[in-house]
């Protein structure tokens, strides 16, 4: 896809005006580029207000969560909000003077719904399916996110900028540093437990080459140096496929939303779960146990072995 649509150079010049965080214009660059994609693949000159809906719809089927469809249609209106506003003055066809999604409501995000999760026992067949399932390198690699991911509450975005040095040894531990929501530096970090490490080391094993992300792609048509967001949601969709989970409506933020769900099963505190899955007030916290009773370490650990059926004191919960 060469051409190039019209309105590219003044997402160019919207994010150059707009007053906002470096993280927040790489976010709303990523989003307008892939709708300007889209319009490209469509043939849609002067978008209406039905393609935008359309749009909307594309995502959702493509399996996006909520949140992220609601990052997309609050920048696209954004930008369609400065379009209609300075039609003037950047002298633009008549059709932008009226904004096209005026009338668009944003996804609603409501956050004291039950957030989707992998059941205790799904969480133990997501783990030990990718495991079985290894052949290839990139066999390994999906095993190691997955096993991180649902261990640790790690974000996706956070998982895909993870690099190799950021792996380090605290205390005799083995810890990730994290730099994704919000951040533009390695300043928290999570434990690793033994199961995951060891995930790890088998896939950077197998490695050969020099890129310093923690995990890659592995295709020779890719010249990205880290894994996209297009690229994790295909490969998640991918993998719960193959470990017989493709029925349940999960994204990649579902693994964060099953850690923080089992850590309180499992007899962990609010503020332990807080601490653990790195939030900043409790408010975060309590949308994981507002079914839950205040249930009590070294949580990364545990969840790995109350995940796996390990010999730890536990409450016996139904995992089906």
């Amino acid at each position: 896809m060469k051409h190039t649509h019209p309105l590219e150079p003044l997402v160019e010049l919207y994010l150059a005006e707009k007053d906002i965080t470096k993280g927040s214009y790489d976010l709303y660059a990523i989003i307008l580029k892939q709708y300007m994609n889209y319009l490209k693949e469509h043939h849609i000159t002067y978008a209406k207000t039905s393609d935008v809906i359309n749009y909307r719809e594309f995502k959702r089927s493509e399996g996006y969560s909520t949140q992220w469809i609601h990052h997309q249609i609050g920048a696209i209106k954004g930008f369609y909000k400065y379009l209609s506003t300075h039609q003037k003055r950047l002298n633009l066809p008549d059709v932008y003077a009226f904004d096209i999604t005026d009338s668009i409501e944003n996804e609603h995000i409501d956050q004291s719904i039950s957030k989707p999760i992998l059941s205790i026992s799904q969480a133990k067949q997501f783990i030990l399916s990718t495991k079985e399932n290894r052949k290839y390198i990139w066999h390994y690699r999906d095993h190691a996110m997955i096993y991180l991911m649902i261990t640790t509450g790690l974000r996706s975005v956070e998982i895909r900028r993870a690099r190799i040095k950021d792996l380090k040894t605290l205390n005799q531990e083995l810890v990730l540093y994290v730099q994704g929501k919000g951040r533009k530096s390695t300043d928290q970090f999570v434990k690793i437990s033994k199961g995951v490490r060891e995930a790890i080391d088998d896939y950077l094993g197998r490695r050969k080459d020099k890129n310093p992300y923690l995990f890659i792609s592995h295709s020779k048509k890719t010249e990205i140096p880290f894994l996209s967001r297009t690229f994790f949601n295909a490969m998640f969709k991918r993998v719960l496929a193959d470990a017989g989970l493709k029925n349940i409506k999960l994204t990649p933020h579902s693994l964060r939303h099953t850690a923080a769900t089992i850590n309180l099963l499992r007899g962990g505190t609010l503020d332990q779960t807080r601490k653990f899955m790195r939030h900043k007030d409790m408010s975060s916290t309590l949308i994981y146990a507002h079914h839950l009773e205040e249930l009590g370490g070294n949580l990364e650990r545990h969840l790995e072995d109350f995940i796996l059926g390990k010999k730890v004191k536990q409450k016996k919960i139904d995992g089906g």
